[in-house]
């Protein structure tokens, strides 16, 4: 993770004395960061180490964390098997997703690299051969590395099949489907990655099955999903036409789309809803699967999401327009092998760029987690530090390089990043050079900017981000190993996830 020792400098009176200790600070980290990338692509062999934990990433694409029991919802009963997993496990509250959509997020989880270190930023780019995903380090280790997905932007498309024995494409993967190929592949120890989609196209699901549900009728998903595939397509004309991105300006269709969707917002919430409420239930079923082949007790769980939606809260929907917490707050619940640490709750912000390290850390074999910019949680786990502890650090970034509306584009830009501090938030536009400023604990929703307000926060957050951005620009160690052409199968399963028209 991108943490730097700044707690000192926010307190100091002087302007001059801020920029030079940040510049020190950044300067110091990136030289480190340097010398990390390099050993990322060394290759190290293991021994064999006794009765090694088995190891399990479910990931759910588009689950925002507060439409989760286990993080305050209760409006509707959308997760009481996640809610019961979580009791036995320790749950982040503040965890953030390292991009706003999938392909970023998914690349940044697997090398632990934020996304303009490794590059792969749009539907023509693939992971870079110069980093070694997760996958391949655990089969260094010796284990078993099977996976299903079903957005393929978590697929061989995008070099995310390296290090997998196998990795098949599903349609939402449950405990059925997870048994059939634990039975194919019986090998302990097992690394099993899950990537499921419900809440991605919650207009596909009719909720009328579904206890504490109204149903919402097929007329009204059928005119959600038009509006929905509509708006999608219309922010991406200039991206698939291979223009710059504002050669066509479609902002009047934009808002038309999107006052259609606000305009189902009700029912878009209740759908949106049942699709976590079934995401949840194959969750619980896959425990169930694990604990029926005698899998569970010795597993490491982990139970995330890629990024959120956005539905009005900040003038648009879906998602990849922002980085606000209802797209870049995201669910981490880590369960420990028989039930280690269970109901610990980390209020500290962290990020999934996390992850990688803290698996290698809890499997004692950190040198497999060379070139990581995360860092290990287990600190965190063990209560050895604090929310109070922490320091400055780039939770998220936005690099937009496919998205075009006008009024986004004046106003936050293209590439915009997020600098957390305790409760204090700051986004930091590049091209307009503004910083948004925000306290969660006083305004969660992130409707007041305070920056005005709090200017020597507003500095030092400003100052920080920038450094951060220009040292990572200069950088770019990890560039997309080439761009792609997708098959039509790929296209057409893209299609139905409303990313191409």
């Amino acid at each position: 993770m991108a943490i730097y020792k700044a707690s000192s400098v926010a307190r100091m009176a002087g302007g001059l004395w801020i920029g030079l200790t940040m510049m020190l600070v950044v300067a110091v980290s990136w030289t480190q960061a340097q010398t990390q990338t390099g050993e990322q692509r060394s290759r190290p062999e293991a021994p064999e180490p006794p009765e090694k934990p088995n190891v399990v990433i479910f990931m759910i694409d588009t689950l925002r964390a507060d439409r989760l029991g286990i993080y305050g919802y209760d409006r509707r009963p959308t997760s009481p098997r996640i809610d019961e997993l979580a009791r036995e496990a320790v749950v982040f509250e503040q965890a953030c997703a390292p991009s706003p959509w999938t392909l970023p997020t998914v690349v940044s989880l697997m090398t632990s690299t934020f996304p303009c270190e490794h590059g792969t930023l749009n539907d023509r780019h693939m992971l870079s051969k110069q980093l070694m995903p997760l996958a391949e380090r655990m089969q260094r280790l010796r284990y078993t590395t099977l996976g299903l997905y079903s957005n393929p932007f978590a697929g061989p498309d995008y070099g995310l099949d390296r290090g997998f024995n196998v990795l098949q494409p599903d349609r939402n993967s449950g405990g059925e489907k997870v048994g059939r190929l634990l039975g194919t592949y019986p090998n302990k120890p097992l690394f099993l990655y899950i990537h499921n989609i419900e809440p991605h196209t919650p207009h596909h699901y009719a909720p009328k099955h579904t206890d504490g549900f109204r149903d919402i009728p097929r007329e009204i998903r059928r005119d959600i999903k038009k509006n929905y595939v509509g708006y999608r397509s219309l922010t991406r004309i200039d991206f698939f036409e291979n223009q710059p991105l504002g050669t066509t300006d479609n902002t009047q269709e934009q808002d038309r789309r999107m006052a259609a969707l606000t305009s189902r917002l009700d029912d878009y919430n209740e759908l949106y809803d049942a699709a976590v409420r079934l995401a949840d239930t194959r969750v619980g079923t896959v425990i169930d699967e694990l604990k029926r082949r005698g899998y569970w007790e010795n597993t490491l769980f982990i139970l995330l999401s890629d990024h959120g939606e956005e539905m009005n809260e900040h003038g648009g929907w879906l998602h990849d327009q922002s980085v606000y917490e209802e797209l870049v707050h995201v669910p981490l619940i880590v369960r420990f092998p028989r039930g280690q640490y269970a109901g610990r709750r980390v209020q500290s912000v962290v990020t999934l760029v996390d992850v990688l390290p803290t698996i290698f850390d809890f499997l004692k074999q950190p040198r497999f987690a060379s070139g990581a910019r995360g860092r290990s949680l287990m600190p965190l786990v063990r209560g050895e530090s604090s929310a109070e502890d922490e320091d400055f650090l780039i939770a998220s970034m936005r690099i937009n390089t496919k998205k075009y509306y006008r009024p986004r584009k004046e106003s936050r830009g293209d590439i915009n990043l997020v600098v957390r501090h305790g409760n204090w938030k700051g986004i930091w536009n590049v091209e307009p050079k503004t910083l948004e400023l925000y306290n969660l604990a006083s305004d969660p929703g992130e409707q007041h900017d305070v920056s005005s307000e709090n200017t020597e926060m507003s500095l030092v957050m400003k100052l920080f981000a920038r450094q951060y951005h220009e040292k990572c620009r200069e950088r770019s160690a990890n560039p997309p190993e080439r761009t792609i052409q997708l098959d039509d199968e790929t296209l057409e399963k893209l299609r139905s996830l409303g990313y191409v028209d």
